[in-house]
């Protein structure tokens, strides 16, 4: 395919929906199919459906050759049409051949790939001077690593692996004169300081939310429209487009979209925040005092009980996987009252204080620009989260969130105390040891033997801390417990230890099962 000539804009859109999400992405492409035209602006779309077999898609949406326009034309007009998607089609190319398009060559690429040749596919072919790319699938990226989560085959990015990709693309644009303008997160649970760090310099805005984000929450036909708008009046005016003023619009439009859910028993929190290099960073110190300060606390008793009291009240999201960082900060500084005589929660209070600070947009100091939510079970939300597991996360052949965590930016750049020194000293400090049952002095030899042998074939199996990871069901959203009995798992706010205990009671239960010698005549 021949590039085209430089447009003001290209606006990219990648639909990860080879999972549970293929029915509720498809409105959404058709609601960018009807925003309309604008001359100025590229607008592609990668659709990959859960259907086996079927190929991933990138559209051009309203190309500029299908009908000869020679004018933007921007939705809502006199006498609507709603035309499919066919002509849009620009991969797999189509060809005479009619069964070239049904090529299942393009089903094959792992979720990390796919999301790199749609980089390069809209950069090499459809160049701009200003890019927007939108992310539209299932979140969970931090310690899980499981985001844009693909079925066929079964893939996903990690947050490593997305900063990367997002770090070339950025890089390349810029080689042209182009620059990223936002990185937009429709996804659960993205808007999080180790996101924040790992993408920042990428581009210049990234907007998410730290809970769960609803595929029909951004409206992007009246998104696209207010870009266009935005983009003819540019041109008729010639004044320059205030990227960060129309950014704050669409957050706004994303607010009155997403509203109504409210309805459903529904809430919602939205952030948009800077990824400039120096207003991230500039958490950087504040976060190095307090985990210096929250590991010194873990050794005073007091402190540990208002440190564990502050993970408790404070804003919790995901199977209290993240927490809101100023709301912890929030309910941790006002449980210090003994501050003026304890050196130990004063230092805590200056530094959880000293985070909030830079997290408060009316700084200017930190990446936060704005935060809003709506509804009682985000109303803590203030706009950034942070991992804070109450339990160490088990760890098998398919999660491994410390391991992943270790190599994230958010760690690795914050050497003087990272949170994760952090989290490994509070899941060893708050954790409740195994209860201890004491058999009596005159239980036999072989009750003991018993209790030996049970521990050993029972003590490798651990109870699940949470929900496991399945790429179909992760963040559905309200569910009702599959088991009608409401057997939730394991507790997810109690540190307790795997160790296997058991009951004096239940033990000679398997000691009464254990085949008896027989006796010699």
């Amino acid at each position: 395919m021949q590039a085209k000539p430089n447009k003001k804009w290209t606006l990219m859109f990648f639909f990860a929906g080879d999972n549970n999400l293929t029915a509720s992405m498809l409105y959404q492409l058709k609601s960018i199919k009807t925003a309309g035209f604008q001359l100025d602006t590229n607008v592609l779309v990668y659709f990959d459906p859960s259907e086996r077999g079927v190929p991933a898609r990138i559209f051009e949406i309203n190309k500029a050759e299908k009908d000869g326009k020679e004018e933007s034309i921007i939705g809502d007009e006199v006498d609507p049409e709603m035309h499919d998607l066919a002509d849009d089609q620009v991969e797999p190319a189509m060809t005479s051949n009619p069964y070239s398009r049904y090529s299942t060559s393009y089903d094959s690429a792992p979720a990390n790939e796919a999301l790199t040749h749609f980089l390069e596919y809209s950069r090499e072919n459809y160049p701009a001077d200003q890019y927007m790319l939108f992310l539209v699938g299932h979140g969970l990226i931090v310690g899980r690593d499981t985001f844009l989560p693909d079925e066929n085959p079964v893939s996903s990015i990690g947050l490593v692996e997305l900063g990367k990709i997002m770090r070339s693309f950025s890089k390349e644009i810029r080689k042209s004169g182009g620059k990223l303008e936002l990185i937009g997160m429709h996804s659960c649970s993205m808007s999080a300081v180790e996101v924040a760090y790992q993408l920042k310099g990428t581009a210049n805005y990234m907007m998410g939310s730290e809970g769960f984000s609803f595929i029909g929450a951004w409206p992007y036909r009246r998104m696209l429209q207010k870009i266009f708008n935005a983009v003819n009046a540019v041109k008729k005016t010639k004044k320059t487009i205030q990227v960060l003023d129309l950014l704050k619009d669409v957050h706004a439009l994303c607010f009155h979209n997403t509203a109504d859910v409210i309805y459903a028993g529904y809430s919602s929190d939205l952030c948009l925040i800077s990824l400039e290099r120096e207003r991230v960073e500039a958490l950087t110190e504040p976060i190095e005092s307090l985990t210096k300060a929250l590991i010194a606390g873990l050794n005073d008793d007091r402190c540990k009980e208002l440190i564990l009291l502050a993970h408790w009240k404070s804003q919790s999201y995901y199977q209290e996987l993240y927490t809101d960082l100023y709301d912890f900060c929030l309910c941790l500084s006002e449980s210090c009252s003994d501050s003026k005589t304890n050196t130990a929660q004063e230092t805590l209070r200056l530094a959880c204080e000293s985070v909030m600070k830079v997290l408060t947009p009316e700084t200017g100091e930190g990446p936060i620009l704005q935060a809003d939510f709506f509804g009682a079970d985000c109303q803590h939300s203030y706009g950034l989260s942070i991992y804070f597991p109450w339990t160490r996360p088990v760890e098998d052949a398919y999660e491994h969130a410390v391991r992943n965590y270790r190599n994230y930016a958010f760690v690795t750049e914050l050497c003087g105390a990272s949170w994760l020194d952090f989290l490994n000293a509070y899941f060893e400090k708050t954790l409740r040891p195994k209860r201890q049952i004491a058999l009596p002095a005159e239980v036999s030899a072989e009750v003991e033997e018993t209790l030996k042998t049970v521990t050993l074939r029972y003590n490798p199996i651990s109870f699940p801390s949470s929900v496991p990871i399945n790429d179909s069901a992760v963040l559905q959203g309200k569910v009702s417990p599959a088991d009608a009995s409401g057997y939730g798992g394991y507790s997810v706010i109690k540190n307790y230890s795997r160790d296997f205990p058991i009951t004096e009671r239940v033990l000679r239960v398997f000691a009464d099962a254990r085949p008896r010698k027989k006796k010699k005549k």
